[in-house]
Parts: C-alpha cells; structure tokens; sequence
C-alpha cells in the first residue's frame, strides 16, 4: 500500500495516532495503519517511545524534537512528507 503524502510529520504523526487509537478500522485502513507504522518502525526504540509519550518534560520535549526530525528525514527520503 501507497502511504499518502502529507504536508508536515505533524499531519503524518496525527494520522497515525487517529489510525491507531481508532475502536475499529477498515481493511483500508488496517493496511495504512500497517505502512505507517513500519515507516515509524525505522525509529530506534527510544525514539518511538519518545514519539509516544504524553509527558511535557523539558527532557522529554528535547527528544520527541530530536526524533521527529529524524522521522521528517526518513519519511523526505521516502517521499511520504514534503521537504
């Protein structure tokens, strides 16, 4: 499946977590869901746990900063996010 191209990792993160916080998804969106997070899934561990968290700590904040440029890298680099 083709991941649409989105405009920003913000736009991109926030559909993924509509996708995965949703109480059923289409077949359609159960193979989006599936590409979107494997393109997540290229993050250390560390880094998607850091992507996931609630928590507003200056330490926390500076890592989800961190791994979200590194995610807008390598989604630029596959053509999923602009720039």
């Amino acid at each position: 499946m083709k991941i649409p191209a989105y405009s920003s990792v913000t736009a991109f993160l926030a559909h993924y977590r509509a996708l995965k916080s949703a109480a059923s998804r289409s077949s359609h969106d159960e193979q989006l869901f599936a590409a979107v997070s494997a393109a997540i899934a290229t993050l250390a561990p560390q880094a998607r746990a850091a992507l996931e968290s609630v928590e507003d700590s200056a330490r926390i904040k500076r890592h989800r900063d961190r791994d979200e440029l590194q995610l807008r890298r390598e989604l630029a680099a596959r053509g999923i996010v602009a720039g």
